[in-house]
C-alpha cells in the first residue's frame, strides 16, 4: 500500500510535468520601472562610394562600439485581448547613447521637455511619440529601440507548455529583439527551462533574417528571459546578439556582437504619471505627433519631417537627408549654408536660375517650374526652381530652394529624385521646406 510520502512525491512529479500557462495578465493603471541596456562592439562598413558597389568594390571596415541605456517608469494605458499591454505612458529618467568609431563619435540624450512619452504597439512594431513636441531623430533612436516591453508578451506561448517543451516566439518579439523593421524569416525558438508557481525561466535560441532601413541582415540570438507568473509579465531578459548586415541606403553594414538586457519591476505610480498631472496630456499616437524635428548643427534653423526622412549626414555646413519608402530609396535632400546676403536681402532668383543651369550642365533637359512658395512665417523667403534632367539614360528631377532669413542668412536646399519616383515622392519637398523656420539671432533682424 502506497504511503502518503510516496503519494506526495508522485504528485510533485505530475505537477512538474504538467503544462504551465505563461500568458500575460497586465492591467491598465499598473506601473513598472524599466531599464534597457545594449552594449556592442564590432565593425561597420558604409555603402561603397562613387559606384564602387556596382563595380564590385568594397568599403573599408571600421571599428564600432555602441552603448545605450534607457531608464523609465511606465504606466499601462490599454491592454489587448491577449492580456499584454498595447499602450503606455512613460516618464524617462535617463536616456543616452554613445557610438564610437574610427571615423566619427556621436552621442544622444533626451530633452526634458519631451521626456514624457507615449508608446503604442501598432502592426507589430512599437511607435513612440512625445506629447511635449516632436522628437529629434537621435532622441527617437534612443527611446524606440530593441527590447521594448510592449513587444515582450509575444515571447510567450499561445498554449500551456511543459518543462523542456519549445515554441517559436511571435514575430513582434523577434522583430523587437533583432531591431529589424522587416522580417524575412523568424527562427527564434523558446524552451521552458524551469517553472514554479511564481516564476518561469525560458531559454531563447535561434536566428532571424530581415532588414533595417533597407539593409538586409542575419542575427543570431541566444539567452533567456524570466516570466513573473503572479504579475503576468516578462520581468527580465538577457540575450546575446551576433549580427551581420549589409549596407542599406542610409545605414552602414555591420558585423557586430552585442548584449541586450531588460529589467522590469513593479513600482508605485510616480507623481509625473498621476491622473492629476496627466490631465489634458494628449495620449493619441497619430501622424502629427510622429513628426520629427531637425535642428541644424549651427542652431540657425529647424524643420519638421515625417519618419521616412533619415539623416545621412549633419555637418557644420551641410546636412543630408534621405527618404525611404519601405526600405527603398526615394529621394535625397541636401541642405547647405549659403553666403550671407545682408539684412533684408537674398540672392536674385534670375542669378540662382543661371547658377543652377551652369551646375547641371549637359544633364539639363528643361526648366519645369519656379516661383516663391509659402510656409511657416518664421521661415522667411523661399524660392523654388524645378529642373528636369538626365543621369545617363535615367530621368532625374532636381528641386532647388533658396531660403533666406531677415538677417540675410541663406540656405540652399536641393532635392534629387528619379523621374519615375515623382508620384511616390509627391509634395514632400514642399512639406519639408514649408516647415522651415529660422531660430535665434538669425530669425530677428
Amino acid at each position: 500500500m502506497a504511503t502518503p510520502v510516496i503519494h506526495a512525491i508522485a504528485l510533485s512529479f505530475l505537477i512538474a510535468d504538467a503544462p504551465a500557462t505563461l500568458r500575460p495578465t497586465e492591467k491598465a493603471g499598473e506601473s513598472t520601472r524599466i531599464v534597457i541596456e545594449l552594449k556592442g562592439e564590432g565593425l561597420f562598413k558604409a555603402a561603397a562610394e562613387d559606384g564602387a558597389a556596382e563595380k564590385g568594390g568594397a568599403s573599408k571596415a571600421r571599428s564600432l562600439k555602441v552603448e545605450t541605456r534607457l531608464e523609465f517608469t511606465e504606466k499601462i494605458l490599454t491592454v489587448g485581448k491577449d492580456g499584454g499591454a498595447t499602450k503606455a505612458i512613460r516618464r524617462v529618467e535617463r536616456a543616452g547613447a554613445a557610438i564610437n568609431g574610427e571615423v566619427r563619435a556621436t552621442s544622444a540624450t533626451i530633452r526634458p521637455e519631451v521626456a514624457t512619452l507615449v508608446a503604442e504597439l501598432r502592426d507589430g512594431q512599437v511607435v513612440v511619440v512625445s506629447p511635449g513636441g516632436p522628437l529629434t531623430r537621435a532622441e527617437l533612436e534612443v527611446v524606440q529601440g530593441p527590447g521594448d516591453p510592449l513587444a515582450l508578451a509575444a515571447l510567450l506561448p499561445a498554449a500551456g507548455v511543459a518543462k523542456g517543451e519549445s515554441w517559436t516566439v511571435g514575430n513582434d518579439a523577434a522583430r523587437s529583439l533583432s531591431g529589424y523593421d522587416t522580417l524575412d524569416d523568424n527562427g527564434l525558438k523558446a524552451t521552458l527551462e524551469s517553472v514554479d508557481d511564481a516564476r518561469a525561466v525560458v531559454r531563447l535560441k535561434g536566428q532571424v533574417r530581415g532588414s533595417y532601413l533597407g539593409g538586409p541582415g542575419t542575427i543570431t540570438l541566444g539567452g533567456s528571459f524570466a516570466f513573473d507568473r503572479k504579475a503576468g509579465r516578462v520581468e527580465s531578459l538577457e540575450i546575446d546578439r551576433a549580427e551581420v548586415r549589409r549596407p542599406g541606403p542610409v545605414e552602414a553594414g555591420l558585423d557586430i556582437k552585442s548584449t541586450l538586457k531588460v529589467s522590469r519591476r513593479a513600482v508605485a505610480t510616480p507623481s509625473e504619471l498621476s491622473e492629476a498631472n496627466l490631465a489634458g496630456v494628449p495620449t493619441e499616437v497619430d501622424a502629427a505627433r510622429e513628426l520629427l524635428v531637425f535642428v541644424s548643427p549651427d542652431g540657425k534653423y529647424q524643420l519638421v519631417h515625417d519618419r521616412d526622412w533619415h539623416i545621412d549626414w549633419d555637418g557644420e555646413k551641410q546636412a543630408v537627408l534621405k527618404r525611404l519608402d519601405k526600405g527603398r530609396f526615394v529621394a535625397q535632400c541636401n541642405l547647405s549654408a549659403g553666403p550671407n546676403a545682408g539684412a533684408g536681402r537674398h540672392e536674385d532668383p534670375a542669378r540662382l536660375r543661371d547658377d543652377i543651369k551652369a551646375a547641371v550642365g549637359p544633364r539639363f533637359v528643361a526648366l519645369v517650374g519656379e516661383g516663391v512658395v509659402d510656409g511657416a512665417p518664421a521661415g522667411g523667403y523661399r524660392y523654388k526652381v524645378a529642373v528636369q534632367g538626365r543621369e545617363g539614360k535615367a530621368g532625374v528631377l532636381w528641386y532647388y530652394y533658396l531660403i533666406a532669413g531677415p538677417r540675410g542668412d541663406q540656405v540652399l536646399a536641393i532635392f534629387t529624385l528619379g523621374l519615375d519616383q515623382r508620384e511616390r515622392f509627391g509634395d514632400q519637398d514642399l512639406r519639408l521646406i514649408g516647415s522651415f523656420e529660422w531660430l535665434g539671432p538669425a530669425a530677428k533682424p
